[in-house]
């Protein structure tokens, strides 16, 4: 895989949403779900203890789904306002990204955007290893920037959010039987949310 075969990849499997994390719950809601990191839904760790469950949930849940030594892409996307150095202080390797494409966000969603803001999208291709991404998951718990983990091989978006992870997989059935293996990190409201 490279970072160009993403963006063939993205158009062909998800054409309805840009790679923005949070369009996918909306746009695939037939074959998404979402786990939350920590017990009775608690957004946030406020101790080691609870970056270890958070830790746990999400390496297991990750590892479950693409497997050892499996390659992904990683995607994240920057804001063209700001540092770049603030918005990736958490993600390791930043410096091997490719940016592949910028989005004009007011043009494609201007119901959701009034003012010129671009997202730039930066790829990279890994392998995954459990615990390999504590850091990047950890920030991202933090609310410090959002990436998603997309693995064509295994058919399957991984989007770790600052209270859970967003997952879509390729069938409806296969959602369904993950939600009952994960039953325990399900969210008790009727949207899944």
């Amino acid at each position: 895989m490279t970072e160009s075969e993403f963006i063939s990849y993205w158009d062909r499997e998800y054409p309805k949403a840009l790679p923005i994390n949070h369009e996918l719950k909306w746009k695939y809601k037939d074959r998404w779900f979402r786990i939350h990191s920590l017990p009775s839904s608690k957004r946030y760790a406020e101790n080691e203890d609870e970056y270890a469950i958070i830790l746990h949930r999400q390496n297991q849940l990750i590892n479950d789904l693409i497997g050892e030594k499996t390659e992904m892409f990683i995607s994240i996307g920057l804001y063209e306002y700001g540092s770049l150095n603030d918005n990736c202080s958490g993600v390791e390797g930043f410096d091997k990204f490719q940016k592949v494409f910028s989005v004009n966000l007011k043009k494609e969603r201007p119901e959701e955007y009034e003012d010129e803001v671009n997202l730039e999208i930066y790829v990279t291709v890994e392998k995954w290893e459990k615990h390999s991404h504590d850091k990047t998951l950890r920030a991202i718990a933090d609310d410090k920037f959002r990436a998603m983990f997309v693995c064509p091989s295994k058919q399957c978006i991984i989007a770790p959010y600052d209270g859970g992870v967003d997952i879509v997989v390729d069938t409806a059935q296969k959602r369904n039987e993950l939600k009952l293996k994960y039953k325990d990190w399900l969210s008790d409201r009727e949207d899944g949310l």
